[in-house]
């Protein structure tokens, strides 16, 4: 390639340079990871988690994905073909919006994992494989603002999928931030995949996503199984998300108040939405001390019925 023009985005130059891909072997928490080092410069690709149970997943470096027990007809996340995977990063699977404050008081919006706001920070996206193909992290380095955002998918066969995420702050001060973090595009249960594909927005208009206010445990449903038949279908299972690790988030069950969160209005805790796209978004505001972290899990499953909530509230 020839020189490079200068292009600025607004008043700021732009950060979009080519990247140089590299890899090696590192250990993360003592466990080996293979680290492919600005991943985000190569072109997108699939990849697939493997699990000891029945679990699914396939992912693509974009950080879309599919997910699911058993088959396609127990699907976490839409079953959709691997370039639509590809190109939903940005409203299906994880979602992570932050308001950095540093200690000038000065709050900067940022995106990891996104195309919104492309070439306006400095950042370096790393991504990590353990050789069982077992567990997957995503990492985006922010060297502006100090901070860097990881989230690892992996799954447990009581539980289901498993989701951590944190944040670690790079600099000499103490940061303050404001997180709305989560996954959206949620399926409840009883969604197959030849309904899904061939009438999606049907499926949005029976969709019910309800918060347990007492434990905090969140219910994906249909207000009734789609038919084509004149006879009553009850929806009695459901697919369910939970979190821990943030003191008394706020949640929000859909995806609506994202743009308001990013212009900086409040926003409010969703307890029952219908007929929307179901989401999973935690809403905290942390403290992170210098070269200090703080993290948080989501847990995910499907194809739960009245005594698989019971337990899992008991939990």
């Amino acid at each position: 390639m020839g020189e490079q023009k200068q292009i600025y985005l607004g008043d700021r130059l732009s950060q979009l340079t080519n990247k140089t891909v590299d890899g090696e072997a590192v250990r993360i928490d003592g466990e080996r990871f293979y680290k492919i080092s600005n991943y985000d410069g190569m072109r997108p690709f699939f990849m697939s988690i493997v699990s000891n149970s029945n679990h699914w997943m396939f992912i693509s470096s974009t950080g879309g994905l599919t997910a699911g027990r058993k088959n396609s007809n127990y699907s976490l996340f839409p079953y959709y073909t691997d370039d639509k995977i590809t190109e939903s990063f940005e409203t299906t699977g994880s979602k992570s919006i932050f308001l950095v404050t540093d200690a000038d008081g000065k709050t900067s919006l940022w995106e990891p994992f996104s195309n919104r706001l492309k070439g306006l920070y400095t950042i370096r996206r790393n991504l990590y494989k353990n050789p069982y193909g077992n567990k997957l992290i995503f990492e985006e380095i922010n060297e502006d603002l100090g901070v860097a955002f990881t989230y690892e998918w992996n799954s447990s066969e009581q539980y289901g999928f498993v989701r951590k995420s944190a944040l670690k702050n790079l600099g000499s001060a103490s940061v303050q931030i404001e997180l709305l973090d989560g996954i959206q595009n949620i399926l409840p249960y009883g969604v197959e995949d030849a309904l899904q594909n061939a009438s999606s927005n049907l499926v949005d208009a029976y969709k019910k996503c309800e918060l347990e206010t007492d434990t905090g445990l969140r219910i994906f449903s249909l207000s009734a199984i789609i038919v084509d038949r004149a006879e009553p279908s009850e929806a009695l299972k459901a697919n369910t998300v939970w979190s821990y690790g943030l003191d008394n988030p706020k949640v929000l069950l859909c995806s609506k108040q994202l743009d308001a969160f990013r212009a900086g209005f409040a926003i409010e805790q969703e307890v029952d939405i219908k007929a929307e796209k179901g989401a999973f978004l935690l809403h905290s505001t942390v403290e992170v001390p210098s070269e200090g972290t703080v993290s948080w899990s989501i847990v995910a499953d499907v194809h739960q019925g009245p005594s698989d909530v019971a337990k899992t509230k008991a939990a």
